[in-house]
């Protein structure tokens, strides 16, 4: 289970690294097509186009300062720390899932299975949190048994 881990971490750091880089992209995009577009008699237009690039620009830059976020949590994660319950940098297996708790990125897939990186604000997350294994939560109806805790 330690291997899955650090490769379910390797997997985020890529992804992230991954979600910089079309940001970022994007956002330089949009600066040069701003930057060229010329003034032409139609002012409008140009202003229309020059406010939609900006917009792009606006939204781009939000995206890369989520991403730079999700990149200091996850550095600031403790996922070497050994513990009982299940803490914020916990890898958690239940009988129905593999589970990454501390950022909110979704499906990652390692090793041909799929792992669920998680928020300790979701629902999941906070049901999961300070658990042991062989306690049992039940989400909508389901329950779910903790078999280990990395």
């Amino acid at each position: 289970m330690e291997t899955i881990k650090k490769e379910v971490i390797k997997a985020i750091e890529k992804e992230l690294e991954e979600r910089l880089a079309i940001s970022t992209q994007t956002y330089n995009d949009a600066l040069e097509s701003r930057n060229n577009d010329t003034k032409s008699s139609a002012g409008d237009k140009y202003e229309t186009s020059r406010a939609m690039m900006q917009q792009e620009m606006d939204n781009a830059e939000a995206r890369i300062h989520q991403v730079k976020m999700f990149k200091n949590e996850l550095n600031r994660l403790p996922v070497e720390e050994k513990s009982d319950i299940i803490i914020s940098g916990s890898f958690v297996e239940t009988d129905l899932g593999l589970y990454f708790i501390g950022l909110s990125l979704g499906k990652v897939e390692i090793q041909n299975q799929i792992v669920y990186a998680i928020s300790t604000a979701s629902p999941l997350g906070k049901m999961l949190l300070h658990k042991k294994v062989g306690d049992e939560i039940n989400l909508n109806n389901t329950k779910q048994f903790i078999k280990s805790i990395n």
